[in-house]
């Protein structure tokens, strides 16, 4: 008796490779099927949301000159004024409240921030970033403005402080 026909080794790899083809064929015929049954995303408008807008506007922020004077320090026992702008960095929205109270109150702010200006050490005026000065002018008009009674945020989002070097004017 003959024994029965076996498949030749040269056939067996490509019997296999045909049969990871058509595997392969009938996986993307189910993907592409559920991905039609599920159906396109839909349609997007291209409608602006004008409260977002309006939010985004608000909360630009602007800067407002506090004090623009010569502010004299004579801590190291010799008097130095210096050319000094304060601005305050503000959302838009808090921008009418915080002017209005500066015009307001314009004397008594300056008498605060020139008292700092002359209680501060001589290595204050020396800082490249003035840190202790704008430290203690922002500590001084967060406590004046405090926060936002609806949000609960801070009215002054920051302080800057521009200087020119100190003029001595003791002789």
């Amino acid at each position: 008796m003959a024994a029965p026909a076996q498949p030749t080794p040269k056939k067996r790899p490509l019997l296999m490779v045909m049969l990871i083809g058509a595997m392969l064929v009938v996986e993307a015929v189910v993907i592409v099927g559920v991905v039609m049954v599920i159906g396109r995303p839909a349609a997007v408008a291209a409608g602006g949301d004008t409260t977002r807008v309006d939010t985004a506007e608000e909360d630009r922020i602007v800067e407002i000159l506090v004090l623009d004077a010569r502010l004299p320090n004579n801590r190291s026992g010799i008097t130095q004024v210096f050319d000094t702008e304060i601005y305050v960095q503000v959302k838009r929205k808090f921008q009418t409240r915080v002017s209005g109270e500066l015009d307001q109150f314009r004397n008594e702010i300056r008498a605060e921030i020139t008292a700092i200006w002359r209680t501060s050490d001589p290595q204050h005026f020396q800082e490249p970033k003035l840190e202790n000065l704008t430290r203690k002018v922002y500590a001084f008009l967060h406590g004046r403005f405090g926060r936002d009674p609806a949000s609960g945020e801070p009215i002054i989002s920051k302080s800057v402080i521009v200087m020119g070097t100190g003029l001595r004017v003791d002789t």
